[in-house]
C-alpha cells in the first residue's frame, strides 16, 4: 500500500494554469543559450558516455542498471529483458527468462526504451504477461522487472564533476501515486473529472480499476489510481532535500561512482521507511535516468514558477559544464542529426506501447 501524501498543496500553482509547452519554452530557451556558449547543442550527451547518448533521449533502461558495480547490484531487484523478435514465442521466452532470474509474478513490465511512464504495467499473471506481450511492436525491447512492494518511493538526483572524487545528492523528492480524497458524496470518476490534473489520464484510471470507477468512497478515504507514477499521470511530489542524510549521501555516491564514467542522472527508488531511507539501507533502485533526467522537486505541491525555472537552470550549467568536461577527454557529443534519430525512434515507440497501468 503506498504511502498517503501530507496534506498541503498537492501541485504546484503553475502547472494547473500552465501548458506544458509554455513551462518548457524558458527552460528551452537556456539550453540554447548554453549551447551557444560551448558550441554545442547536443553537448550533455557526453556527460555519461557509457550511457547511450549519455541518457539524454531515447537511453536503455536496462543498459544503466547492468553498469551497476557490487555496492549498487545489493539495491537492485531481479530483472530481464526480452526482445520482440517478428516470428518468436514471446510468451516462451519471456517464461524462460523469468524461470532463469527466479523470478514470480507479479512483475512490471516496462519498454525498455520508454519515459514518463509510458507502457508500464503491473502484471500479475501468465495471462497478463501474454497479453503485454502481444502489444508490443516488432522490434522492440521489454523489461521485466521484479515488483518491489515497499509504500515509499523517492527520485534522488546525483551530480558529480569529474574532477570530484566525491558527488552530491542535489535534488530529492517523496513521490506520491495519483490518486483522490473521498467525500462521502462523490464517485471516483466525478472526482477525478473535477481535477483538472487528473482528468487527463481518466481513462488510463477506469481501465487499471473499472469495478471501482463509479464507487462513492467514504469522506477522507485514499483511493489509488494508477500502480505507474509520473507527472504525466497526475503523480504528487514532495521536495525532501531536509531528508537527506550523509549516510544516504554516502551510499548513493558509492553506488555512483561504480557505474563507469557515470556523473549525472536520478535515482528512481523503492523505500521501507523514511528512517532506513536515512540510514541509507532498506531502499531498491528500480530505474536510473542520465542527462534527461530532471530534478523532481520542482514539481513538489506549492513550490512557485520561478524556483522551477532556477533549479532547471542550475541542472542545466551543471550539466553543460559535465558534458564540456568529458569532451575534453576525448567524449564526442551525439551529433544532432543522430540526437534526432534517436528522438524520433522514441515517440515511434512510445505512440504503440500500451496504456500505462
Amino acid at each position: 500500500m503506498p504511502i498517503r501524501p501530507p496534506e498541503g498543496p498537492v501541485y504546484p500553482p503553475f502547472k494547473r494554469r500552465i501548458p506544458e509547452r509554455l513551462f518548457y519554452a524558458v527552460p528551452a530557451l537556456m539550453w540554447l543559450l548554453l549551447a551557444i556558449r560551448h558550441c554545442s547543442l547536443t553537448l550533455p550527451s557526453a556527460a555519461n558516455p557509457a550511457l547511450d547518448a549519455g541518457g539524454l533521449w531515447g537511453e536503455s533502461k536496462s543498459q544503466g542498471l547492468n553498469l551497476f558495480g557490487p555496492t549498487g547490484q545489493q539495491f537492485l531487484p531481479p530483472f530481464t529483458t526480452i526482445d520482440c523478435h517478428p516470428g518468436t514465442d514471446r510468451l516462451l521466452a519471456a517464461e524462460a527468462a523469468l524461470a532463469a532470474c527466479a523470478m514470480a509474478f507479479p512483475v512490471v513490465g516496462k519498454p525498455d526504451r520508454g519515459y514518463q511512464g509510458w507502457g508500464v504495467r503491473l502484471l500479475n499473471s501468465t495471462a497478463d504477461l501474454a497479453d503485454y506481450l502481444s502489444r508490443q511492436p516488432d522490434g522492440a525491447r521489454v523489461m521485466l522487472q521484479a515488483l518491489i512492494d515497499m509504500p515509499g518511493e523517492a527520485g534522488i538526483f546525483y551530480i558529480r564533476r569529474p574532477d570530484a572524487e566525491t558527488g552530491r545528492i542535489v535534488s530529492m523528492a517523496f513521490v506520491y501515486p495519483p490518486h483522490v480524497i473521498g467525500d462521502g458524496r462523490h464517485s471516483v470518476a466525478q472526482l477525478v473529472v473535477a481535477d483538472p490534473i487528473l482528468r487527463a489520464n481518466a481513462a488510463i484510471y477506469r481501465e487499471r480499476c473499472p469495478e471501482a470507477w463509479d464507487a462513492i468512497l467514504a469522506p477522507d478515504e485514499f483511493h489509488c489510481l494508477t500502480n505507474a507514477r509520473s507527472a504525466r499521470l497526475g503523480a504528487v511530489y514532495r521536495d525532501a532535500m531536509d531528508q537527506v542524510t550523509p549516510e544516504l549521501e554516502a551510499v548513493i555516491d558509492q553506488i555512483s561512482r561504480e557505474i563507469p564514467d557515470f556523473y549525472f542522472g536520478r535515482f528512481d527508488i523503492r523505500f521501507r521507511s523514511v528512517a532506513e531511507l536515512q540510514e541509507g539501507r532498506g531502499f531498491r533502485i528500480v530505474e536510473l535516468n542520465g542527462a534527461g533526467a530532471e530534478m523532481l522537486h520542482i514539481w513538489a505541491g506549492g513550490g512557485t514558477l520561478w524556483n522551477a525555472w532556477r533549479a532547471l537552470s542550475r541542472q542545466y550549467r551543471a550539466l553543460f559544464a559535465i558534458g564540456a568536461a568529458m569532451r575534453r577527454r576525448g567524449h564526442r557529443p551525439v551529433g544532432l542529426i543522430g540526437m534526432m534519430r534517436l528522438q524520433r525512434q522514441q515517440e515511434r515507440l512510445r505512440r504503440t506501447y500500451p496504456p500505462s497501468s
